[in-house]
């Protein structure tokens, strides 16, 4: 448990010394936009946790030669997927002295910064989703959310991710566009319509480099006068998470999120828990708490690739 705020401990609370102090984030930087809210499904929960579940629907209608029965079907379930709040809390404590003498009104401002503290994390929490991607961060079928060769429960399996691993270029991102065509299958195997509005997260060191290949009107990187088909043929936005820890790592999310199944649950928001005084010291304590989680429901609609 820290030790709480005292005067010793941070100069400027002492009221008789005179200096100018600027906290550079209020004063002069801007806090990081919330890119989970443009990526992420949100849902209020008011459970412990919550199960998500799939249907395998009919597979394809086979011939029936005149006279014959008719074959028979059925609905299946598909994959389950269970989100598990986590809970965070942390808290601030500084004595009556601190408080009286604190000329820049820094004490004052405290409940801000543990808001502001809940925010970055909670924007860490969605940015592991992408960042543990290839790895522990797994699909409802127990493979990696963005895998090669996710099994789908009518038999037969389907990938979100390139089959070779490949730098963001426009051969790989063109790649990328046929995959999606012709591998957002149904758990009954059926393809769907592809999905042709997205959103090409990236991060920073890959910023100039998208813009390159999505915006440019002809072929990028090339003499060719031929036009960019990603640029006539897509939409695609791009957009930069300096969250994503992988500097080659990309990705595609549809920029409709009613076509993927990323979904992060709200159990109980950012809340600025009621201030208690300690009746030996007489400390003031402050303290914020949040409940959430991220994850993702099932693994068709995004498309990730760690790079080569």
């Amino acid at each position: 448990m820290a030790a709480p705020q005292v005067r010793g401990t941070f100069p400027q609370l002492y009221d008789n010394v005179e200096k100018d102090f600027k906290a550079i984030l209020r004063d002069t930087l801007k806090e990081l936009p919330a890119i989970s809210r443009k990526l992420f499904n949100e849902e209020k929960s008011d459970k412990k946790f919550e199960r998500r579940n799939t249907i395998t629907p009919f597979g394809d209608v086979p011939e029936k030669p005149e006279g014959d029965v008719y074959a028979m079907d059925l609905i299946r379930p598909g994959y389950q997927t269970d989100f598990t709040h986590i809970e965070f809390g942390m808290g601030f404590e500084h004595t009556q002295t601190a408080k009286e003498d604190d000329q820049y009104d820094i004490l004052a401002k405290a409940t801000e910064w543990l808001a502001f503290s809940a925010r970055y994390v909670q924007e860490k929490y969605a940015a592991r989703v992408f960042n543990n991607g290839f790895s522990t961060q797994l699909a409802p079928d127990a493979l990696a959310l963005f895998h090669s060769a996710h099994i789908l429960k009518g038999g037969g399996t389907a990938k979100n991710t390139l089959s070779t691993a490949a730098d963001l270029s426009p051969t790989s991102l063109q790649n990328a566009m046929v995959d999606v065509q012709t591998d957002t299958k149904l758990e009954s195997g059926q393809l769907v319509m592809p999905i042709t509005e997205w959103i090409l997260l990236v991060p920073p060191a890959l910023e100039m480099l998208a813009d390159r290949i999505v915006n440019s009107s002809g072929l990028a990187g090339t003499a060719e006068n031929d036009r960019n088909p990603l640029k006539y043929r897509r939409s695609i936005e791009i957009v930069v998470w300096p969250l994503l820890t992988d500097t080659d790592a990309w990705f595609l999310i549809p920029a409709s999120k009613k076509m993927h199944g990323l979904l992060t649950f709200n159990r109980v928001p950012v809340t600025n828990v009621p201030s208690d005084v300690d009746p030996y010291s007489g400390n003031q304590i402050l303290k914020i708490r949040f409940r959430r989680s991220w994850g993702d429901e099932f693994w068709q609609g995004v498309y990730g690739v760690p790079g080569a």
